[in-house]
């Protein structure tokens, strides 16, 4: 098992967001968290990383319980986070901003270098000296996610990727997602997109006021129409 999530409850301040939340990820799986906004995807993502630890409960990654540990530890581990806000640094070219996100690879993965990343958003390699800040929110996206993938993660957390964008930017990040589950990448994917979940994700999890009401595979997912309408209708 790559990632298990055993009955964690997260707070902001005093107010109780995530009850006994657990879930696992397979190696090798896309596994998707579904719910609408508030539900709790984004703390979920954040208890893993060690951003907003957990006060009970745990987080295992590959047999090593992580919980509460420091970010950057977390991510030494070979997990990689792209958050919602897609943070960059806005001042720095698109190739400072990768090279920012450099590391050494771990094991025998192949490593991930800029000429790849140019490969797999060529995008970016057009706009390669232009400033981080000046980019649209698609071309920003692509940003993030390209300089997490030069950290050489073998687990990704994606938050939110497709929020706000263009449909055919939403198209190359399912063709993203796609290239790096063949490299062997494991992938949580917090979403809202339930059609670009149901073409792209192995099995689903829904959270609802910070409790998971539905876990199963994704076609399963797809056929129950009672699920979808309780509890991702907006």
């Amino acid at each position: 098992m790559e990632l298990v999530v055993e009955n964690i409850n997260t707070y902001y301040g005093l107010s109780h967001i995530l009850f006994d939340v657990s879930l696992k990820v397979n190696q090798g799986e896309v596994v998707v968290l579904l719910g609408r906004n508030g539900a709790g995807k984004t703390t979920t993502m954040l208890s893993i990383m060690g951003l907003n630890a957990p006060k009970s409960g745990r987080v295992v990654y590959r047999g090593q319980d992580i919980t509460g540990w420091e970010p950057y530890k977390i991510a030494r581990l070979g997990i990689g986070y792209v958050p919602e806000d897609r943070k960059i640094f806005p001042d720095l070219t698109v190739l400072d901003n990768l090279e920012a996100g450099r590391k050494v690879p771990r094991g025998k993965a192949a490593s991930w270098t800029v000429e790849r990343i140019y490969g797999l958003f060529p995008i970016l390699k057009d706009f390669s000296h232009r400033a981080g800040g000046t980019l649209s929110g698609g071309q920003r996206q692509m940003l993030t996610i390209a300089r997490t993938l030069m950290g050489n993660p073998e687990f990704l957390l994606l938050d939110e990727p497709t929020e706000g964008l263009a449909p055919l930017v939403v198209k190359m990040l399912g063709e993203f997602l796609e290239v790096i589950k063949k490299e062997g990448v494991t992938v949580l994917l917090s979403e809202q997109n339930l059609k670009f979940a149901l073409k792209h994700a192995d099995r689903a999890y829904i959270v609802d006021n910070g409790i998971i009401k539905y876990q199963g595979g994704i076609e399963e997912l797809g056929r129950n129409e009672e699920v979808k309408k309780k509890y991702l209708a907006v």
